[in-house]
């Protein structure tokens, strides 16, 4: 027991630090709407981010850690420190080589397309900066591994920090670059390219004296194909393919917006944003509560119970989402205004951010559908099935993604990127559910109606006063109007449903 504030201390710090990451990485899309607006150059450096990211999505964070955690404590656990920081130092060493080998084949063919004039000048604006930062893949892959390390050996605190390393170094070189008014845009975006791959290094070797001090030296042999290590990629394999359909959907979808228009990419990605703050900030934090849960009940086989917890689950994220989905394509303008509108940012910048806010605000309660479902399979040791229909999910996104370049006029065609992976998302959602519904009974299609109409019901009269508010108080300064507006319409939205007896509200304050 005298360990517990010992955790609940860490937890909180841990809280704080992915908090912290959050408000940093908005700070850092308001500096760049001001900097780029929706700019050409603004749209390549985002596709060029896009790729290196794409590998720390795939060989760092989850899917490194899903696989490398547990790997490392049973090591320690059943055989000793040593071993585990033999395995950590195995782990490193491949991560480093296989990374590296990619990194230096992807940067002779981008080398060559671009010093060889295969590239068109638009396609030229992307290549450039993506030459400068794909060795960043290198570090943030081994700077999640050794997150992964100290997050086995209980140091949360610094890990979770780690993170605003790259949205700080971020922020001050767009405020410095403010005051360089005779650089193009170009030129920003190659001189913030060099400062992220800074941020990749410096991600990795803040964590190294603690690395050492826990026992684990780059310095002692190494075998990168060991019978660890060789467990380790066995584990990683369907976690890294599941996370590549997501990562593939983004990817695609800014390449394809750039064919939309100069301005796609850019403004895409601000609606994304918008987006994927609230989405990580509660649906993931629920998502992480309940696979515990899930494997927990499904350990000790009460099959009851974890219906259940399922079915309260979802209850509960329509609850939330519901209406900030609504409430973000009601108050698209006034927040798009709020949060970015200055310097670069103007009225073409604003409507082409609101179209594609408009069309992926469904997507906030879809996308966290999910984030509920696909751990009830984890917890049943498939991962199989996510990952088979997120493959479908992304030959769907992409169909969708042409139809809508071709049908739509332009100015549109890039919010019809956003609404094709919604509309694809959407499917993705219903298959896992119909599949969980077939393989376990564990849907109560009854209790889940119930909700949604309930939430539904609760939304009209809440959407009716965002509208009314955001109207009357026109006048007002936008810093006070759009928090009046929102604050009015959850107060009115919480009282209906307290008024209603809604179920969701004690279940939330449980978990």
């Amino acid at each position: 027991m005298k360990s517990e504030p010992r955790i609940f201390r860490s937890a909180a710090l841990v809280s704080l630090g992915t908090l912290s990451s959050r408000i940093l990485g908005l700070g850092r899309e308001i500096l760049m709407a001001a900097s780029f607006g929706t700019s050409l150059a603004g749209s390549a450096f985002f596709i060029a981010f896009t790729i290196p990211n794409l590998f720390r999505r795939l060989f760092g964070e989850g899917a490194l850690s899903a696989a490398f955690v547990p790997q490392y404590v049973q090591t320690r656990e059943q055989q000793s420190r040593d071993a585990a920081a033999v395995l950590a130092r195995n782990v490193s060493s491949l991560l480093f080589c296989g990374l590296g080998l990619i990194c230096l084949l992807l940067m002779l063919l981008c080398a060559g397309l671009l010093f060889g004039g295969f590239l068109p000048p638009r396609a030229a604006t992307v290549a450039i900066p993506l030459l400068v930062m794909l060795p960043y893949l290198v570090w943030i892959c081994l700077a999640a591994l050794a997150m992964g390390v100290l997050n086995a050996e209980n140091r949360f605190v610094l890990p979770a920090f780690v993170p605003c390393i790259l949205n700080l170094i971020w922020i001050g070189l767009l405020w410095v670059l403010q005051s360089f008014t005779e650089l193009l845009p170009e030129q920003k975006t190659y001189l913030l390219a060099w400062g992220i791959l800074l941020a990749g290094i410096l991600q990795f070797t803040v964590q190294l004296p603690l690395i050492r001090k826990i026992g684990i030296r780059s310095s002692e042999r190494v075998t990168p194909l060991s019978s660890g290590v060789r467990k380790v990629l066995f584990l990683m394999a369907p976690a890294a393919l599941g996370a590549a359909v997501t990562q593939v959907n983004v990817l695609l979808d800014r390449v394809l917006a750039l064919w939309a228009g100069d301005y796609g990419t850019a403004a895409l990605s601000y609606a994304e944003r918008l987006i994927y703050l609230p989405l990580g900030l509660f649906a993931t934090a629920l998502g992480t509560i309940l696979l515990p849960r899930f494997s927990t009940l499904k350990q000790i086989e009460d099959r009851s119970e974890l219906n259940l917890t399922l079915n309260h689950g979802l209850r509960m994220m329509l609850f939330i989402m519901l209406p900030a989905s609504i409430g973000l394509a009601l108050l698209s303008s006034p927040i798009i205004q709020l949060l970015y509108m200055r310097g670069a940012f103007d009225e073409h910048s604003l409507l082409f951010t609101q179209r594609a806010l408009w069309l992926y605000a469904p997507g906030l309660l879809i996308f966290s559908l999910a984030k509920i479902l696909v751990p009830f399979f984890h917890a049943h040791s498939d991962t199989q099935t996510p990952m088979r229909i997120g493959l479908i999910a992304v030959g769907l996104n992409l169909a969708f993604n042409l139809l809508f370049l071709v049908l739509l006029p332009d100015g549109w065609k890039h919010a019809g990127l956003a609404l094709g992976t919604v509309i694809s998302s959407l499917l993705q959602v219903l298959i896992l559910a119909a599949l969980i519904q077939k393989r376990y009974q564990a849907l109560d299609p009854a209790s889940l109606g119930r909700g949604l109409l309930r939430s539904s019901l609760l939304c009209i009269p809440m959407a009716g006063s965002a509208w009314i508010l955001n109207h009357v108080l026109e006048t007002w300064p936008l810093l006070l109007r759009l928090p009046l507006s929102i604050g009015g319409a959850l107060i009115l939205y919480g009282l209906l449903a307290i008024l209603s007896r809604s179920p969701e509200l004690r279940w939330i304050r449980e978990r």
